[in-house]
């Protein structure tokens, strides 16, 4: 460091006659310039704590009430940049170790003080934290884009939070995330994807201001720290500007792309006070902008609070249902277009809740992406498996072999990694055949494990190799593509009950998207089941374009284990004394 160098020190000592013989000290430096700021207490002190423009802080370490403990401990919370070294009369190792252990660069007596050691523990305290500084942040830096991580973005908000607080300002998060960035690191390939991060991170930086802080907390999702704003329409402006930085098209790697960006936004201090509460609503009023569409903003409203504590009572509910089995299985019955004769049976998980002794009904639309996003739908998807199989070895002990369970299986289930072995180790205990326990994925699940999930394709091959079938439901609601459909384990689709019944209407709702269907599904090898028949003509229709299979309230609407029991011992019975009458017919025949 060159000489002459000018530190501004904070010195916070409240006895004048030693703030004048440490002054008289520094100033007789030759090798450095110190400009000094002299205050006498620790509140007066607070408002330098957030003030970049001084380089150390002399800290005696008695100040009338206060000690040099809390006014550490405060530097602690707001990261500060600046090191400080604690001056004391007191000779004590106990305290020596205590400011040490809270942050402090040194302490040093007050009866060794010379201008020689001064100068070098300034010295060496700066030099050693702006040393820890550079090698902290390049820990906590995005290897991709050079923005922060997730961790120094937390902390950067945290110390943002507290100035805030002191000075009763205003600040905003926002979620910023790539609209359909993974149709576009599919098609181009994870080299391409990662230029266009790289280049979104750019246009970030050159829209927000210095005191402002963006960070990429992964894959094509970015926060920023918008500090020091009015209101909401500060917030509102730099996520506009934001948008339209991001949308003019760019050529990678010979490729055009057009790309959007949508944003949820969060306020201090209405919508939170704490980082964890700000992040978890700016990620809410995210979801909010996507569920409405592509380059959106969208700022934490009320209505959203009532849904977040709707779904944090859910949570718990969930909770509470898992301990005391409030869950049961409902079976909608799968059947033979021409003849009507059952040929399976859908599970279907269902709540009924009990609170202080009134029950009430939950719609699995409500509980279940609740389930999805808290991990909950690991032990309710576990619990489904047990009893379908459970529900098989009773039937089989009734006689029932030939009827197939099928379950909805979550792609937060197939995460783990150890899917397949689990339900794998479940029937073998139970000793039910794998053909007779089916699975359901979604075709959005499809798409996503396709473009991201080897291990989750090779557990579903795993699977079907037992002889156990794959359905993809829901199929033509989603954005899978012929190649995805191709490649995938699967032996039936499931025409999504929207092309098939539409309220107030008899035929079929969309007879053409149906008829695709089934001729693409019969040219890979795959069988059709449409869903939700509800009149004749819907099932004469599906009838004449050749698909064989169907369920709907037209045959049969889900209904308790036990009535699923009755209808197939029914059907067993008919089919037993149908092949009776047959052997009896075709013994006189040969008469």
């Amino acid at each position: 460091m060159p000489a002459n160098t000018e530190f501004h020190v904070v010195v916070i000592e409240d006895d004048s006659a030693d703030f004048l013989i440490l002054e008289s000290l520094l100033l007789a430096s030759q090798r450095f310039r110190f400009r000094l700021t002299h205050v006498k207490s620790f509140q007066e002190a607070q408002q330098y704590l957030t003030n970049p423009a001084h380089d150390i802080f002399l800290l005696d370490y008695f100040l009338g009430a206060d000690t040099a403990i809390d006014f550490l401990k405060e530097a602690s919370l707001l990261h500060i940049s600046q090191p400080v070294v604690v001056l004391t009369g007191a000779d004590s190792g106990r305290i020596d170790d205590e400011v040490i252990n809270l942050g402090a660069a040194d302490f040093l007596p007050k009866n060794e003080l010379s201008t020689p050691l001064l100068e070098r523990t300034i010295h060496h305290a700066i030099e050693h934290k702006r040393a820890e500084i550079n090698l902290e942040r390049l820990a906590k830096r995005d290897p991709l884009t050079g923005l922060g991580n997730r961790l120094l973005f937390e902390e950067m908000l945290e110390a943002s939070l507290a100035r805030a607080k002191r000075k009763k300002g205003k600040l905003a998060v926002l979620f910023l995330d790539l609209d359909r960035f993974k149709e576009i690191n599919d098609s181009l390939g994870h080299p391409t994807g990662d230029l266009l991060l790289t280049l979104i991170a750019d246009r970030i930086r050159k829209v927000i201001r210095s005191s402002d802080f963006a960070a990429r907390i992964g894959g094509d999702e970015f926060t920023i720290l918008v500090d020091e704003i009015h209101d909401y329409e500060d917030a509102a402006l730099v996520a506009t500007k934001l948008l339209e930085a991001i949308a003019p098209p760019t050529a990678i790697r010979g490729h055009e792309i057009n790309i959007s960006a949508s944003i949820g936004i969060a306020l201090y201090p209405e919508n939170g006070k704490t980082p964890i509460k700000l992040m978890q609503k700016a990620d809410i009023a995210l979801y909010e902008a996507k569920r409405h569409g592509i380059n959106r903003l969208q700022c934490f409203t009320a209505r959203l609070q009532t849904e977040l504590e709707k779904n944090i009572k859910l949570e718990k509910g969930l909770r509470r249902a898992l301990e005391h089995n409030e869950f049961e299985l409902y079976l909608q019955p799968k059947w033979n277009l021409a003849d009507r004769t059952i040929i399976g049976f859908e599970a279907l998980l269902r709540w009924i809740e009990d609170e202080g002794g009134v029950k009430r009904f939950v719609s699995p639309a409500e509980f279940i992406p609740i389930a999805e996003k808290t991990g909950l739908i690991i032990p309710l998807g576990a619990w489904v498996i047990e009893q379908t199989c459970q529900l098989l070895k009773d039937w089989e002990a009734r006689g029932i072999t030939q009827f197939p369970i099928a379950i909805n299986v979550s792609p937060v289930q197939l995460k783990p990694g150890n899917f397949g072995a689990s339900v794998k180790a479940v029937l073998d205990r139970e000793g039910i055949p794998s053909r007779l326990l089916e699975i359901e994925l979604t075709e959005e699940t499809m798409v996503d494990i396709n473009s991201e999930d080897d291990n989750a394709l090779e557990e579903l091959d795993q699977i079907r190799s037992t002889g156990a079938k794959i359905y993809i439901d829901d199929f033509g609601t989603g954005y899978s593509s012929l190649k995805y459909l191709k490649h995938f384990p699967a032996d039936y689709l499931k025409i999504d009950k929207s092309f098939v019944s539409v309220d107030g209407m008899d035929s079929l709702a969309e007879p053409a998207i149906c008829r695709a269907i089934v001729t693409m599904a019969e040219s890979l090898g795959m069988q059709v089941i449409a869903e939700g028949i509800e009149t004749e003509e819907q099932l004469a229709a599906l009838t004449a374009i050749q698909c064989s299979m169907g369920q709907g309230y037209l045959i049969a609407k889900p209904m308790p284990a036990e009535q699923a029991l009755q209808l197939a011992l029914g059907q067993q019975g008919r089919s037993s004394e149908l092949s009776g009458q047959l052997s009896s017919s075709g013994g006189r025949n040969r008469q």
